[in-house]
């Protein structure tokens, strides 16, 4: 994997890393009364429940510069019913698997599309998104770390898509490049700002984007392995 704008490296083999709680995920009576009525026969069940349960009782909002992005704990997320965007829902779907045991990263991206625009015109990223990644047991036993959307909208748990994480490449899904997989957000700080304001989000990943290998924003079916 590539070093170059990566603002945390991964440590994929420390799984217990992942079950550690941060400043925005840490697991609150209330988190673990909601983790209670959640089940699943495999973690694949129990992950696919845990999305279905948000999207259920918690409210996806539209609104791009709702102030309470980046601010607020899974509690205070889970309190309010609202998720305002990807940073909401990963954190909330974070803090929900660890209550279960499943070791959960998120993973913070830039839209590359949004990269090269900014090469062309200047200004600042506003575009990325935030991933989750689940260290997911399947039905032999064996453990891998699983790519989730946890941001996406779930009626059924069949709308549930897991993609097995590329531990090399940090390109995800075509249309994102990551900059950060952390076991909380609010740890990473970069040119002494941190990610508590959309001003901030976008000033980060702006820098991180700059110091990027370019030549590494490619998916394999692009590179045509």
């Amino acid at each position: 994997m590539k070093k170059e704008g990566l603002l945390t490296i991964p440590d994929f083999s420390n799984v217990e890393k992942y079950l550690q709680a941060g400043k925005r995920t840490e697991i609150t009576d209330r988190i673990r009364a909601v983790a209670d009525l959640i089940n699943g026969q495999t973690d694949g069940i129990l992950i696919r429940n845990i999305l279905l349960w948000m999207n259920q009782n918690t409210e996806r909002l539209q609104n791009g510069r709702d102030t309470r992005k980046f601010k607020r704990t899974a509690d205070e997320i889970l309190q309010s019913g609202e998720r305002t965007g990807c940073c909401d829902s990963s954190t909330l779907f974070t803090v929900l698997a660890r209550c279960k045991g499943i070791p959960t990263m998120q993973i913070i991206t830039v839209n590359k599309e949004a990269g090269k625009k900014i090469e062309r015109e200047g200004g600042v990223i506003t575009s990325g998104h935030y991933f989750t990644a689940c260290y997911l047991a399947d039905i032999n036993g064996n453990s891998n770390w699983v790519l989730i959307d946890s941001d996406q909208p779930v009626q059924d748990i069949r709308d549930v898509r897991f993609d097995k994480l590329d531990l090399n490449n940090r390109n995800i899904r075509r249309g994102f490049y990551a900059l950060a997989y952390v076991n909380d957000y609010s740890n990473v700080e970069y040119k002494g700002m941190r990610i508590d304001s959309i001003d901030n989000m976008n000033k980060i990943q702006t820098e991180a984007y700059k110091n990027c290998d370019k030549s590494d924003f490619s998916s394999r079916e692009e590179r045509g392995r």
